[in-house]
Formats: structure tokens, sequence, C-alpha cells
């Protein structure tokens, strides 16, 4: 024992300064420990990026699921909690009640699931299987889980500019996700920023159950490539939710499909339809672009309308406008439509 001892405080004495070290000594010791430090911290912040917080979130993500579709046993009451009774909204379906429990800012459920017909396999485009919720601000969830923890997967919310009480009046529904390393929220859809059409041909429908018991499907027809620090012409506001006038919506329409990296052949798209609009943001990597914007946008399934749509009609637009910067930052010609 008396041995291990004495080489545990040899290691130490190579690496920890002590009096009577040279100047080149203290040098090379505090080097050593400023380096250990830094690969502590690198691999601290590696572990918990790739493992700890991805494994938490998926953690609360299958509790919620559990109860949204399974319900709880033994709901809470005031005796359980010391609180007040909870007055649910008038309407809400049952499905909703144990997460509303939890945050009364719960407005909807949202599922993708890839269709894989005629795809390979290994550009699977996965699911998305999450709660929605709405607060007063588009800052609230960016950084916190369903129950209002610490996440930086923050929660898929709806932006608060849209009226959810009268959610069949919309214009634009918006909805945003974080793109994360692990893949989860919106992060997949980056995926279909390199124009691989297997990958867009995964991505024909988007479900979204609301807490009134209306399940409505929506058709992807567009994915964009934005950018959210332009200005001027080159800015596409493109969660704007008024329009004065059906021409109106019909130019806004227009501007969405040139900027749609694929033409989803099958899906129409009319002035009449409520779109369906999921944000998330886009890897510098893949897009150039600072503070770049992957936006998928679908319309909703019209009342009678098959839901299905048949994804070989889905091809890569040759025209696309992308961002202008995007034009820039490859030193290419800028499109007339930024002059």
């Amino acid at each position: 024992m008396k041995g291990l001892l004495n080489k545990v405080a040899n290691a130490l004495l190579a690496v920890i300064p002590v009096k009577g070290d040279s100047r080149s000594e203290w040098i090379r010791k505090l080097s050593f420990l400023l380096a250990f430090a830094v690969f502590l911290s690198t691999a601290y912040y590696i572990v918990d990026e790739v493992w700890l917080q991805p494994h938490y979130t998926e953690q609360v993500n299958h509790s919620l699921r559990d109860l949204y579709e399974k319900g709880e046993q033994k709901p809470q009451t005031p005796a359980d909690n010391n609180d007040e009774p909870i007055v649910f909204p008038e309407g809400m379906d049952p499905s909703f009640e144990p997460l509303y429990r939890r945050n009364q800012d719960v407005v909807a459920w949202l599922k993708f699931t890839a269709d894989q017909n005629g795809t390979k396999e290994d550009l699977f485009l996965g699911a998305i299987d999450n709660p929605v919720v709405q607060a007063a601000d588009n800052e609230y969830y960016l950084n916190r889980d369903f129950m209002g923890g610490n996440d930086k997967a923050g929660t898929l919310f709806m932006d608060y500019r849209n009226d959810f009480a009268n959610i069949n009046e919309e214009h634009n529904v918006v909805i945003y996700g974080h793109n994360l390393n692990s893949k989860q929220m919106f992060s997949r859809f980056n995926t279909l920023v390199s124009g691989n059409v297997d990958r867009a041909r995964q991505l024909t429908t988007v479900t979204v159950d609301t807490m009134y018991g209306e399940s409505i499907t929506y058709k992807v027809f567009a994915v964009m490539v934005l950018d959210a620090d332009a200005t001027g012409n080159a800015y596409f506001d493109y969660i704007r939710n008024e329009f004065n006038s059906e021409k109106s919506k019909a130019t806004f329409l227009e501007k969405i499909q040139a900027r749609s990296l694929y033409i989803y052949g099958d899906v129409d798209v009319l002035p009449t339809d409520q779109l369906l609009t999921l944000s998330t943001c886009s890897n510098k990597r893949d897009t150039t672009l600072k503070r770049g914007r992957t936006v998928v946008v679908a319309r909703r399934v019209r009342e009678g309308e098959d839901v299905s749509v048949d994804p070989a009609l889905t091809v890569a637009n040759p025209d696309v406008l992308m961002p202008k910067a995007w034009y820039q930052n490859k030193g290419l010609a800028v499109p007339k439509e930024y002059q």
C-alpha cells in the first residue's frame, strides 16, 4: 500500500508545480495542467453532446409518448399534489389530459414517418413523434424541455402569433424545432439540403393531432434553404400568415415553389389551402450560410381528398432560387431577382 502511495505522490509531483522547481519546470507543468483541463472539458462536452443530453431528451419524450398513447393509470388529483383542480379547455381530447396536467402550453402532437416506398434504406429520414407547445414568445422553449427543465434540444413549438384556438382559420401554421447532432427534433430535415431526390421522396405527409381531437394531415410540397440574415428583397418572410387577397397568397406560394429544392409533382397547392411550415436551422457546412434555415412546407389535405402521395413524381428543381448569400459565398452570379 505504501509503495502505491509513493507512486501516486511521485506522479503528482511530476505534473504539479512545487517550491524549488525551475522556471522551465513551472511552465512545463502549468502547460500540461492547462492541456489536461482542456482535454477534460472537451471530453465532457462530447459525452454530454453525443450521449447524455440526447439520452435525457429521448427519455423525456418517451415518457410523454406513453402518456399520450396510453394515458396514466392513476390520474393526478388535488390530493396528490396539493394544487387546485385543473380546468381543462372545453372540447379537449382526453388523450391530451395527462400532458395538459404537466404543461398547459401543450397544443398538439406532430407525427411524421418517412415513406420508404422505392427508396434506399440507408437514406431513411426516420420519424418525428413529439408534442408541440406554444408560449407567449418564440424564445421560451428553445432550451427547455416539455417539463420546463433545461435541455439544449428544446421542444417543438408553434409560433406565438398563430391563433391555436382558431387553428382552422390560420393561413400558415408554423412550428419550430432544433437542428442537433443527435438527429432529434427537426434535424433530419437537413439531410434534404443535398438535393438527393431519394431522400425527398421519403417526405410525403405530416400529421398534426390537435388537443381538440382533430387529426390534420398535410402533404409536403416544398423544401427550402433560406437566409435569416438577409435583408431587403433578399429576405423571404416564410412565416407570413396574413394575406389581403387570394392573389397575394398565390404570389407567396409561387415564391415558396421557386425556392424549393424539389418539385413535388403529385401535390398541387391553392391560395385557399392552409399551410404547415416546419422550420429548423441549417448546417453552415452544407449551405455556406451563417444563419441558414431549412424549411419544409406542406398544405392541408382537402376534404374528401386521398391522403396518399406518389413519391415517384417528386424530382429535383433544376431552377431552384437559393438565398442571395449562397451565390455570393460560392462566387456565383447573383440572380436578377436579387438585383
